[in-house]
């Protein structure tokens, strides 16, 4: 986005990155060191000269190098009519809005192109090493000679070298873009001629100790004095660390902030999503393509498609995973020593879409903490975070991380949740969605380590879903609604049908749940979870022929219903499943020719656990528009869902904690009735 804008107006990107923190554009070492090294010995006066002679320098060699890049590119920067300058330069007539805005915009690619090509991930080009090598020796001098402005001269800035300070700095280079004011509205908003992009800027956020006041409050106050000029600053955080730039109004560092002297702006969460993939066309693309490294790294933030392809390159993909592994758990590559820490619940999010209670501070700080530290996604966020909305993103190579994360610490999904210090923050739902869909993913992970496939085929799930006899009943029995001619068993009416799937999405539009959209979901590798229930289906598993290229011509599903409800016991109400009729739910638009539906029912309060396949009805109806296999599955133990294989806990233990992790949904259901 800030690249994109530099290409416009004219941009000083500075980036302040951690060295321990792996990244694209590589840190300005000598800058970010520099500006770092005020220690906690340092007194107000000497912090306060060091920061005007950065700002001060900053804008002085900016305006030199504008200077001499006009000065090399003089046939691109002249048009027909030009002015003298000093030392009898020639520079183009900038006397009207238009001509102000082009010579603004060469100035800025010229500017831009210089600052970043050939820049690597290790290291920057020499043109902007020297760049920030010049900012520097010129704050040192500026530090050197400077003299304390009195109040009673017209200078704003309290330190100044021949009476120029920041201000006049800033007012010398908006000069040099626009000498006659051009861009100066009358009234309205003001059109920017140069941004100040701190890049990973929250390394300024640290208190030094024994002080009250952060590098960036001090920062913030030297930039005021250029309040009014075309001159912005734009401060950047991956990290999300939301509270160092805009703390609660009564911390803030600032004594006019706390008063409410001078406002301050909320931050501005900015999510870049999908922008390296390119949206396939119906039947243009197959599951074995969607499964793909080169698919699912291209999803999501452009962060790991970026650095896949120039992985690719050197011939390191592998190195992309432990990146992966390494921002999801905050530098770590492994749960060993933090089982039932932030790392782990960072995993179950990603794969299941956890949303925290924000209604109390400890919920706030930990979505806080998902958000600096573990690849959590924050919409909005007001001063103070007083309010805050977050939430996980659609990520299948993420995804893919944490379930070689869990997986590798030899933890079932279920207990590592169930056993989590934080569990009591997190929204389990109100129906049993979450067990569900932890029972769900269990089921596809274990398919999946079975076949060594990231798609699994439909029986396979299904035999890792289902206790043995159950599924033995399954894949013999015939479905319950048939149209013409599709009367056959089941394994048969599924043969070659697929799964891809390794998180969930939570939906609120239920129109999402017809194949013209379900063909997409496949494409990102989720499963669909609605969380508003209107059609009478809570959990949706997108299936696909595997031969075939994807288009709702090749798509059907698996719909299940979760019903933590008492009243939903071992026998069958084959109105749940009635409700769940293909065309009713809008699986299939008219006029479409459907495939085969598993229609599933979850009642998971149910005293009496097992396995029930309503038996196809005697008489058959050929008019149904639909074919539709049905299963209830009731309670929750052994005899109801399979345990997955390769994961220590037994399958006492996984019914267990499932079911203490009902009780809790129960007891919060009830209590908010």
């Amino acid at each position: 986005m800030v690249d994109e804008v530099a290409t416009k107006v004219i941009t000083i990107p500075m980036c302040l990155r951690s060295s321990k923190s792996q990244g694209f554009p590589p840190p300005d070492i000598e800058l970010r060191d520099w500006l770092c090294s005020v220690g906690g010995d340092s007194d107000a006066d000497a912090l306060s000269k060091k920061l005007h002679g950065f700002v001060y320098a900053l804008l002085t060699v900016t305006e030199k190098r504008l200077e001499d890049i006009e000065s090399d590119y003089q046939d691109d920067f002249a048009p027909q009519e030009t002015t003298t300058i000093g030392r009898d330069r020639r520079r183009p007539r900038l006397d009207t809005a238009l001509l102000v805005q082009e010579h603004q915009e060469k100035l800025a690619k010229a500017f831009r192109e210089h600052m970043t090509v050939d820049q690597g991930f290790r290291s920057s080009n020499d043109y902007r090493r020297d760049f920030f090598k010049a900012v520097v020796d010129e704050a040192t001098k500026f530090m050197a000679s400077c003299e304390r402005v009195h109040k009673e001269n017209r200078s704003p800035s309290p330190y100044a070298v021949d009476g120029n300070g920041v201000r006049e700095a800033g007012l010398e280079l908006c000069q040099f873009v626009d000498p006659e004011g051009c861009l100066d509205p009358l009234e309205g908003p003001r059109r920017p001629l140069v941004i100040l992009a701190f890049d990973e800027s929250h390394v300024l956020g640290d208190t030094p100790p024994g002080k009250g006041w952060t590098l960036f409050a001090e920062l913030r106050r030297t930039l005021r004095e250029l309040v009014e000029l075309p001159v912005f600053s734009l401060f950047l955080s991956t990290a999300g660390k939301f509270h160092v730039f805009s703390p609660e109004i009564g911390k803030d560092p600032s004594n006019r902030v706390a008063n409410m002297n001078l406002s301050v702006l909320h931050p501005i969460a900015e999510i870049s999503f999908d922008d390296l993939m390119t949206p396939p066309e119906e039947d243009s693309v197959t599951v074995d393509e969607m499964v793909d490294d080169r698919w699912i790294t291209h999803l999501g933030r452009p962060l790991f498609g970026t650095h896949y392809d120039s992985l690719v390159k050197a011939k390191a993909e592998r190195e992309l995973m432990v990146l992966t592994k390494q921002k999801l758990l905050d530098g770590s590559i492994t749960l060993d020593e933090d089982l039932n820490g932030q790392g782990a619940l960072a995993c179950l999010s990603v794969r299941f879409s956890l949303e925290f209670n924000l209604a109390h501070s400890y919920g706030r700080e930990l979505a806080r903490t998902q958000v600096e530290r573990h690849m959590r996604l924050c919409l909005v966020a007001t001063t103070g975070l007083e309010d805050m909305i977050t939430v996980v993103g659609s990520e299948p190579y993420l995804a893919e991380a944490a379930r070689l994360i869990i997986s590798g610490a030899g933890v079932n999904p279920i207990r590592c949740l169930v056993e989590n210090s934080d569990l009591n923050c997190v929204d389990r739902g109100q129906r049993g969605e979450l067990a569900a869909t932890l029972i769900v993913m269990q089921a596809r992970d274990a398919a999946s380590s079975e076949t060594k496939r990231r798609w699994v085929f439909v029986a396979d799930f299904m035999k890792a879903l289902l206790p043995a006899s159950a599924y033995d009943e399954l894949k013999e029995s015939l479905p319950t609604l048939s149209r013409r001619d599709e009367d056959k068993p089941f394994e048969s009416a599924f043969k070659g049908y697929c799964l891809w799937f390794n998180h969930v999405i939570k939906v609120k539009n239920s129109d999402k749940i017809g194949v013209d959209s379900l063909w997409e979901f496949i494409t990102q590798g989720a499963m669909i979870l609605f969380i508003n229930d209107q059609r009478g289906v809570d959990i949706v598993l997108p299936v696909c022929v595997r031969d075939e290229k994807l288009s709702p011509r090749t798509t059907t599903a698996i719909l299940i219903q979760v019903k933590n409800d008492k009243s939903y016991q071992y026998n069958i109400s084959q109105f749940l499943f009635d409700a769940m009729e293909p065309y009713q739910v809008r699986l299939f638009p008219k006029g479409h020719t459907p495939l085969p539906v598993i229609r599933m029912v979850f009642a998971l309060a149910s005293s009496k656990a097992g396995v029930s396949i309503p038996a196809a009805p005697q008489r058959r109806h050929h008019y149904n528009p639909s074919t539709c296999y049905d299963v209830w599955c009731a309670g929750v133990s052994g005899d109801t869902f399979k345990a997955s294989t390769g994961i220590r806990a037994g399958i006492r233990f996984c019914c267990s904690v499932i079911s203490s992790l009902l009780t809790h949904m129960y007891w919060e259901r009830s209590r908010t009735i």
